[in-house]
């Protein structure tokens, strides 16, 4: 399709997306998103000693991580972060959102990086009977709260929940935000009900973070997040000026969108 979307995916079950399903996302680059790809890849801002600095904070502070998943967006999304804090008024709060959360790493590496900034909304079901039945699942949550316990957040307001389901109560209420951070399920369905309800709360001039772009097929079958973020850029991506494409997609909001 003219969009970089292509309804004929494979719809297998994907456990480990080795080179080749990289290389295949890689071939179905979306052109509205390939002229800002090539920015980033080749001459954009980039923060590779950060990892380390991080890491060093983390083990210092104790942080209880079992994985390092956000340690490959980090180079590239702290120097968008430092530039997005940086055109707000110094002080201000910044009212950040993150949909999947896990153990928190996320949230301890934007603690560090803006430090006593952040006013904090957090989504994630965490365990769950149906969907994440693993016996591992159970100490994630506890871990994530002894985690969050370290940080220095203004606030933070958790929501044990799916944002499928939590995510329209907050437009009811009509909260906004200035910075969201959406890592959440895999599948195109539940990540474009994501998108889409993150664009209205998103305030305009903030930025919307879209994690795992490569990831075209679910990990239980299915269209992926790069058909959900393809296909809503393709409707809505006049709202949104496109601030960095790598792993994620970085959108910042310029307009309000009728609805």
């Amino acid at each position: 399709m003219a969009d970089g979307t292509d309804v004929n995916f494979d719809a297998e079950t994907v456990t480990h997306r080795g080179g080749l399903a990289k290389l295949r996302s890689l071939t179905k680059v979306n052109p509205r998103l390939a002229t800002t790809l090539a920015k980033t890849m080749l001459g954009g801002q980039r923060d590779h000693a950060v990892v380390d600095a991080f890491n060093a904070h983390a083990e210092q502070a104790g942080f209880e991580f079992t994985s390092t998943w956000a340690s490959n967006n980090i180079p590239f999304v702290a120097p968008l972060l430092r530039d997005f804090a940086a055109k707000r008024p110094a002080g201000e709060t910044i009212r950040y959102m993150e949909i999947g959360a896990y153990e928190g790493r996320n949230l301890a590496f934007m603690d560090w990086l803006l430090p006593e900034r952040l006013a904090v909304t957090v989504i994630d079901p965490w365990f769950d009977e149906a969907l994440n039945p693993e016996e591992k699942y159970h100490a994630v949550e506890p871990r994530f709260r002894r985690n969050m316990a370290k940080c220095g957040f203004r606030s933070l307001d958790t929501h044990k929940g799916f944002s499928t389901y939590v995510l329209p109560q907050m437009l009811e209420r009509g909260e906004q935000f200035d910075l969201i951070y959406v890592d959440g399920s895999h599948t195109a369905l539940a990540v474009l009900i994501d998108l889409c309800f993150c664009a209205s709360l998103l305030s305009v001039g903030g930025m919307m973070v879209l994690d795992d772009y490569w990831h075209d097929i679910s990990e239980i079958g299915g269209p992926g997040v790069k058909q959900a973020v393809d296909q809503f850029h393709a409707a809505f991506g006049r709202y949104f000026e496109i601030a960095a494409v790598y792993r994620q997609v970085a959108l910042v909001k310029t307009a309000e969108i009728p609805r």
